[in-house]
């Protein structure tokens, strides 16, 4: 199985805290692409430190032990990080008519849909998935897959990298 439910979460609570750190950021959902939700240290200010994850990671031997701490004061969304053992969480976007390269990931990645529509699918050898908004799924992005927004809308997941 390629993706999995976990769980139903609290849509309104979730994007309601993304929603803040857009603000926080002084960003809205057309310009923001990427926004790391943890560092990797505590402490770090989150409006000098977000894009860190976005950037640094590819250089890093071991990412499992970086980007592990909470940047924001989101309650529930770092609840569910914890839980789940997440690193390297961040909200990602992607733009109207968009398509990833065929790639694989070196884990497995959690998602929780915070915008999204049926015209916005994942292809996980050579199955299509739709990820609905109120839910958590862990996906299998080990595997080769792709990510199409085939709307007029963006897409916004959070996305945490699961190593165990």
């Amino acid at each position: 199985m390629y993706v999995e439910e976990l769980e139903t979460i609290d849509h309104n609570k979730i994007l309601e805290e993304a929603n803040s750190i857009k603000v926080l950021l002084g960003m809205g959902w057309a310009t923001l692409d990427q926004v790391g939700l943890q560092g990797h240290k505590p402490d770090l200010n989150p409006k000098e430190e977000w894009s860190s994850s976005v950037g640094r990671v590819d250089k890093l031997q071991y990412p499992e032990t970086y980007f592990k701490y909470p940047l924001f004061d989101t309650p529930y969304i770092n609840r569910l990080i914890e839980k789940y053992g997440l690193v390297r969480t961040r909200i990602m976007k992607s733009n109207p008519k968009t398509c990833l390269s065929f790639h694989q990931d070196m884990t497995k990645r959690v998602h929780i849909p915070l915008i999204t529509n049926p015209d916005c699918v994942m292809i996980i050898e050579n199955t299509v998935h739709h990820l609905e908004t109120g839910k958590l799924y862990l996906t299998d992005t080990t595997k080769k897959h792709t990510a199409v927004n085939a709307s007029m809308s963006p897409r916004v997941h959070i996305v945490g990298c699961m190593y165990s």
